[in-house]
């Protein structure tokens, strides 16, 4: 059979292989510039978070004061700044602040010292503790000494009460934190953090008061009232006016047809 292919047709120049290659080309291109746009904003992000980060830096001014409470590490700045490290729940040792730490502004700090949470606490986690007692069954129960699930809710019990908190509310976030840290059994409260706790909230309600007396205050509106009475006791009534008019016609001053016109005019600004 003869080949019907036209003399000189080359297969690279299909107008179908063409167009095809195109597309792929135009789809790798849109492709490779989003790519490379993702990375652009990327690096803008970073660089615009840096910024902020130097810019916080330098308005937070000197380190007043640090502590651990809990598992949680807290700076106090004295331009009314904080930076808060927190650990998980479980954490056994406390996290420590890091060089991208964030400054936060400092709104507010409060510690709540041990007892004065709500009873709720106690009552809610008393159920699992008491479930975790029971988790051996009858077999952990016969091998138990006799009282050895109701010394364990008593030390629960005297945990819970020696439990503090440590509120601290920035531009950011509410941070929530608690005196204890995980034995690998359960939480325990911490000797000496509630010290720790006080030291804080004096120290960053101090920063707090002299941010607000440093800010500067808008200067008193005058007194609407009294200025209009001054304006109003130093300018001439209408009748006043015109007695002056008069007496200057009076004495010749003016003529009739000026004190005519003084006088319209005077009283067309009514």
């Amino acid at each position: 059979m003869e080949d019907q292919t036209p003399t000189g047709w080359n297969a690279d120049q299909d107008p179908a292989t063409v167009n095809s290659g195109k597309k792929k080309d135009s789809a790798f291109s849109k492709l490779g510039a989003a790519v490379k746009k993702a990375s652009t904003d990327r690096q803008a992000a970073r660089e615009e978070l840096g910024r902020k980060f130097l810019a916080d830096a330098e308005a937070a001014g000197p380190l007043v004061t640090s502590g651990v409470f809990g598992t949680s590490t807290v700076e106090i700045y004295q331009g009314g700044y904080v930076r808060v490290a927190t650990a998980s729940d479980n954490a056994q040792q406390p996290a420590k602040i890091s060089k991208k730490t964030p400054y936060e502004q400092l709104r507010s700090i409060k510690f709540t010292q041990p007892g004065q949470e709500q009873s709720s606490g106690f009552q809610n986690s008393l159920g699992p503790a008491v479930s975790g007692l029971m988790k051996g069954g009858k077999a952990f129960m016969k091998s138990s000494a006799p009282g050895l699930a109701a010394a364990g809710i008593a030390h629960l019990a005297k945990n819970e009460a020696r439990k503090s908190f440590l509120t601290i509310v920035t531009d950011k976030e509410i941070y929530t934190l608690i005196n204890q840290v995980h034995n690998g059994v359960m939480n325990r409260s911490l000797k000496g953090h509630n010290e720790v706790g006080l030291v804080l909230e004096t120290a960053g309600n101090s920063v707090i008061d002299i941010i607000e007396v440093a800010a500067p205050q808008a200067p008193p509106e005058p007194h609407q009232v009294e200025t209009h009475s001054a304006a109003t006791a130093t300018s001439p009534t209408l009748s006043e006016r015109l007695r002056e008019l008069a007496d200057l016609h009076r004495d010749g001053i003016l003529s009739d047809d000026e004190f005519t016109a003084a006088k319209t005019k005077l009283l067309a600004g009514l």
